[in-house]
């Protein structure tokens, strides 16, 4: 028996949001042999990249955080083991992927990282201007109601009289239509924390988003009233959530069910190989 699910994250929303047959094969059921066959081992050497960009620049912080700067050739060093050693995990071997392409994609990354040291908030806090500060991984959730919410922000800094709370996204999606009541959750975090509860004077809210080649910063102050709706949005998602489980679970088969609207969205998919939209 499939039990209801009642994990939230931004991740899961935006998979669920953009395909069904692909939030079930990842998180509904998914130690079944036959999805085992769909699911594969795969993951885009691009997808890699990404994920090796953010493991290194949150090894370069817990270093700055120790009073330890790194150097632009030690980035490059760790970025070209991080990366290599995601490729050969998941079977991309030089027999599959040729030196010139690795290249390519360890420059992207350094590039990513570069530019993402520039920003206005990470330059602040590289400088020291910014002294305040912790960075955090979304591993553990916190507990609202029977949900559990994975929504720590990334980093957290006091200046002045506020507490910021940002979240980092390595590639971001062009619109994003619920970008505030998605960045809002980081309150519950907050919240569970025993920060100061007045919010609209306590807190600062920021996204800073990878898109189209540069880091774009979204920064608002968020309100009692936001906070409120994010929360009706993780409630709603999870209630959405658990009927589609409810409709996979009458055949059990991902791939009667809705698929992605975009082809874009399908690119890097892990599950394309077997898609019935390919």
């Amino acid at each position: 028996m499939i039990e209801a699910t009642t994990r939230w994250s931004v991740t899961r929303r935006k998979i669920f949001t953009n395909c069904a047959r692909r939030y079930a094969i990842k998180y509904i059921d998914n130690n079944r042999p036959y999805l085992g066959q769909i699911k594969g081992n795969y993951h885009s050497p691009w997808d890699l990249m990404i994920k090796t960009s953010r493991d290194i620049f949150f090894q370069l912080l817990a270093d700055l955080h120790r009073g330890v700067n790194w150097s632009d050739k030690l980035i490059q060093s760790r970025i070209r083991f991080g990366l290599t050693s995601q490729l050969i995990s998941f079977g991309l071997t030089d027999k599959r992927i040729s030196n010139k392409k690795k290249n390519q994609l360890i420059s992207a990354a350094f590039i990513r990282i570069k530019k993402l040291l520039k920003n206005s908030i990470i330059a602040r806090i590289v400088d020291g201007a910014i002294k305040e500060w912790s960075f955090h991984e979304r591993i553990k959730p916190v507990s609202f109601g029977h949900l559990k919410v994975y929504c720590s922000p990334d980093i957290v800094y006091r200046y002045k009289s506020k507490w910021h709370l940002v979240r980092l996204n390595f590639q971001s999606e062009r619109i994003q239509p619920y970008v505030e009541l998605e960045l809002c959750s980081m309150l519950l975090w907050s919240k569970y924390n025993q920060y100061l509860p007045n919010i609209d004077e306590k807190f600062a809210i920021h996204g800073i988003f990878y898109t189209d080649g540069k880091w774009r910063n979204y920064s608002f102050i968020p309100s009692q009233k936001m906070l409120q709706e994010s929360k009706q949005l993780l409630e709603k998602d999870v209630h959405n959530m658990n009927l589609l489980q409810i409709e996979f679970v009458k055949n059990l088969n991902p791939n009667k069910l809705p698929l992605a609207n975009s082809r874009n969205y399908c690119i890097r998919c892990p599950y394309k190989i077997s898609c019935p939209k390919f």
